[in-house]
């Protein structure tokens, strides 16, 4: 092998590592048995072969560019991470045109690339593209502001004015861009319920609480309204959510927002809930009103698709038997997780129940604060979604917003928790636990 092509296999290894951490970093959020705090192991080795890459000079650069059009989502990603650290936007600009539009995961590599590693110099530049006529690029650059929180409020209104996007809607909630507050109203009624649930979210976060009568209205019939509704009803959201959650119109989410609402006269209901399709949500509602720390082993079957069964096998699985081992055993993995038994959140139901007042809120067992919605974000046992709408809470109840996305790198979440938790011991005496609050204020 020559000295040219070992270099180039070298560095071929080292963006192949990159894009296989970037994957692997995605996937460990949706991992009920992963700590969110772990990723920063692989975090650290991602940055590491990125370092590598940057420092390989051109040979390096050429190895990226052919495998960012010709390779995997995370190849794009690998590669992008580095033109942004060089600040070689010749390449940028070449790989950003070639994209495909039709190519959702290589689409959500580009934008990752550009939150974690887009340079200062560019910001400017690439707001600029908020003017274009191009729906996903305007997308594109609203993601990369809400992100990052750039000053791009005033742009962004003329953008949704010129057309209804959730994710521009998400990026205006994010800077908290209160003359965007009849915009927001208008979309409340959109035909597509990701721009009514953004909606719901941005006027929750600017602290306009007149989307929530509206989510109270429409709560039977549309299953967007829920998580409003948990992060900024009060208790006539916790009546109208059980009246669904005890119909054939409940979801996952209607039983989650039970859960995150904290009230304690719904047990029972959640309980019920056990015992059906909604039992996942229902113990994870459970666990997030009492702190429990409930949990199973359970056997789950590896998923099996037709086409990769051999032909005898084909027809006993037409008649739902999965293929076995030569054992006799099923293929796949024990796992820990919540429990889903009724019998044994009945059992601590009834042993502890008299330890928790009707009358208030519960968080993890303790009555609902800024505190234990820290603790939320802070703990390892709380699932993605709970920690992202955790922060959520923060803002909209006690009216404080510090940056914070679920899928930042935990070294940057930890710096952010950090100066949560010194907000929160300075301010502890303004808020009465287990109250209801809205924009910082107490309501009934």
């Amino acid at each position: 092998m020559s000295k040219a092509s070992f270099i180039h296999s070298l560095y071929l290894d080292q963006l192949e590592a990159l894009s296989f951490l970037y994957g692997q970093r995605i996937a460990l959020f949706s991992n009920p048995e992963v700590s969110w705090k772990t990723i920063h192991k692989f975090e650290e080795r991602l940055e590491a072969n990125l370092d590598a890459l940057v420092s390989g000079g051109e040979p390096a650069l050429e190895v990226c560019l052919q495998q960012a059009k010709d390779g995997d989502p995370g190849d794009l990603y690998a590669a992008l991470r580095v033109f942004c650290r060089l600040e070689r936007k010749d390449l940028f600009i070449e790989l950003l045109e070639g994209i495909d539009s039709e190519d959702k995961e290589k689409h959500l590599a580009f934008i990752d690339a550009l939150k974690h590693g887009l340079p200062e110099a560019w910001q400017d530049d690439f707001l600029e593209q908020l003017d274009s006529t191009d729906p996903q690029l305007c997308d594109m650059v609203a993601s990369l502001v809400a992100y990052r929180r750039l000053s791009a409020g005033k742009l962004l209104v003329q953008t949704l004015k010129r057309y209804s996007s959730s994710q521009v809607i998400l990026a205006l909630g994010r800077l908290r861009e209160r003359s965007a507050a009849s915009l927001f109203l208008a979309n409340l009624r959109h035909d597509n319920e990701a721009v009514c649930s953004a909606a719901a979210l941005a006027l929750l976060r600017i602290g306009d609480m007149t989307v929530v009568p509206h989510c109270l209205r429409i709560a039977g019939e549309s299953s967007w309204s829920h998580i409003p509704l948990a992060l900024g009803g009060d208790r006539s959201a916790v009546s109208a959510l059980a009246k669904v959650a005890g119909s054939d119109n409940a979801t996952a989410d209607t039983v989650l927002a039970l859960g995150m609402l904290g009230d304690i006269t719904v047990i029972d209901l959640l309980l019920e809930k056990l015992n059906g399709d909604l039992a996942e949500s229902a113990a994870q509602a459970l666990e997030i009103i009492t702190g429990a720390g409930l949990s199973e082993r359970v056997f789950v079957p590896d998923e099996v698709e037709e086409d990769d069964l051999l032909d005898d096998e084909k027809e006993a699985f037409r008649q739902g038997k999965l293929p076995c081992k030569p054992d006799g055993s099923l293929y796949g993995t024990y796992v820990n997780r919540l429990s889903q038994k009724r019998t044994e959140w009945s059992a601590w139901w009834g042993e502890n129940k008299a330890m928790f007042d009707q009358q208030i809120r519960y968080r993890l067992g303790r009555a609902y604060s800024p505190l234990t919605i820290l603790e939320t974000l802070r703990s390892e046992k709380s699932p993605f979604r709970v920690r992202q709408l955790a922060y959520e809470e923060l803002v909209i109840r006690y009216d404080v917003d510090f940056p914070f996305e679920a899928d930042q790198f935990v070294s940057e979440q930890m710096r952010v928790l950090d100066s949560m938790a010194q907000w929160i011991a300075a301010n502890s005496g303004r808020f009465q636990d287990g109250a209801w609050y809205f924009a910082g204020r107490i309501v009934s």
